[in-house]
């Protein structure tokens, strides 16, 4: 099944990563700005020595002196206070923006059980210890064991400052982001809908915000096939986009982009094309040739080609876009999946079994790159553990109209066999957003 690469997967659904090395930044930028004696209170000078050698890339002496303010704050506070855990998240967002999860998450916990036992139930930093915790389980596509995370930070933190607070506003975002990935539209929607109200009063008419908040909902009113909601959102960002930062504006083709996509949902081709071509265009200027939204446009150009039967241009298309990603993303990013995916249909489909075989096998080594466990996850925590029932290790398969993944031979497995996705394994399918069937639990 050909895909397309949409705005929200950019835009909403960023790398936790990269939301994690922006709290660093934050963080540190916050410093700055507080009198002396608020330092101390928050961070102490070995934490912000710890922050300031991660953000400088030098990753081993900012563990090790995280660690240190680690040792000093229990040394100080005790080995049950709060402060305590605070210093152990600032070591876990360390670890987190190095991509050592395993790591991340052992620290995580132990700060979330120290704060558990020492604060209420309804205090704002036992929501921060399980907003650091959601954020790297959905970094690890956990994403069943996010959903009851996120909801309780909103709830905290809706009980603790209202409903309108950015921080409240953020972690709306976040349990309608991850809503919306699991294709759940009726839950995610609400979210969304509650956000734009709270935006529309607290901020100006041209804000950004607002602006992103349109595309979102749009795009999840579109993956329900409500188009006539689609279109008059969509133009209103267009329109408040282009007062605030004129046509020439990242901002702006990303609108365009959304709207071609619902155009091409609905059949009109040539409205759709000329719509990615200006997107295309925009971006090209405003972001450089070799950006990744510039090779977002090349895909969405492709997929629209290739309905259309021209099979050529479509070609042409995606493997410029790939030649764009291949320098500027990681092996196992999503939109690298889904142009390798898109590469195999298209040759599938023009009999070109050969070449679609060699794209097949780079998206195979896609997947494995992204689902590559950790090689320091050898703790004695981990290796001392009872042995789990081995999970099932087949191939699993989806139908695109379900979440749900399954085995093969599975009865709640329903829909023509186009239609029917085929997973070299349930982490593959986890990966993609699936979740495994209660049925057969492959």
């Amino acid at each position: 099944m050909i895909k397309p690469i949409t705005t929200f997967e950019n835009h909403v659904l960023r790398p936790a990563i990269h939301t994690i090395k922006m709290a660093l930044l934050l963080t540190l930028a916050a410093l700055c700005i507080l009198p002396a004696y608020a330092r101390g209170y928050l961070l102490t000078d070995v934490e912000t020595e710890a922050l300031m050698l991660n953000k400088q890339d030098r990753y081993s002496e900012a563990v090790s002196t995280a660690k240190e303010s680690v040792k000093i704050a229990e040394d100080t506070f005790g080995a049950d206070h709060p402060r305590l855990a605070r210093a152990m998240s600032v070591l876990g967002l360390i670890y987190f923006s190095q991509e050592k999860y395993s790591d991340a998450e052992s620290v995580y916990l132990q700060a979330l059980k120290i704060d558990e036992n020492a604060l209420v139930k309804d205090h704002p930093d036992l929501a921060t210890d399980l907003d650091n915790l959601a954020l790297l389980y959905q970094a690890q596509g956990r994403y069943a064991e996010c959903i009851p995370l996120y909801k309780r930070v909103l709830k905290i933190r809706e009980k603790a400052f209202g409903l309108d607070k950015p921080i409240v506003v953020t972690s709306r975002n976040r349990l309608g982001s991850l809503y919306f990935s699991q294709k759940m539209y009726d839950e995610a929607i609400p979210l969304f809908k509650q956000t734009l109200a709270i935006q529309e009063k607290t901020s100006g008419p041209d804000r950004d915000s607002i602006v992103e908040t349109l595309n979102i909902l749009a795009l999840a009113y579109h993956a329900q096939g409500k188009y006539d909601k689609v279109e008059p959102l969509l133009k209103r960002a267009l329109a408040m986009s282009e007062k605030k930062h004129g046509q020439f504006h990242p901002e702006y083709a990303t609108s365009l982009n959304n709207l071609a996509g619902l155009y091409k949902a609905q059949g009109k081709y040539s409205k759709s094309l000329q719509l990615y071509k200006r997107a295309l265009e925009i971006r090209e200027r405003t972001l450089g040739p070799d950006h990744p939204d510039v090779a977002k446009s090349l895909s969405n150009m492709g997929t629209l080609y290739f309905s259309k039967a021209r099979f050529g241009e479509a070609e042409r298309l995606y493997k410029r876009a790939l030649s764009i990603n291949e320098k500027a993303l990681k092996p196992g990013h999503p939109d690298m999946a889904t142009l390798l995916n898109n590469l195999v249909v298209l040759y599938n489909t023009q009999g070109k079994r050969a070449r679609a075989q060699h794209y097949h096998k780079r998206l195979m080594s896609t997947w494995d790159s992204a689902l590559k466990p950790e090689s320091s996850d050898t703790s004695p925590a981990t290796q001392g553990t009872t042995q789990k029932e081995k999970p099932y290790s087949g191939r699993v398969y989806a139908s695109k109209f379900s979440r749900s993944f399954h085995r093969r031979d599975c009865v709640e497995l329903t829909g023509k066999e186009e239609e029917i996705i085929d997973f070299k394994s349930r982490k593959h399918a986890m990966r993609d957003g699936a979740i495994p069937c209660k049925i057969c639990k492959p």
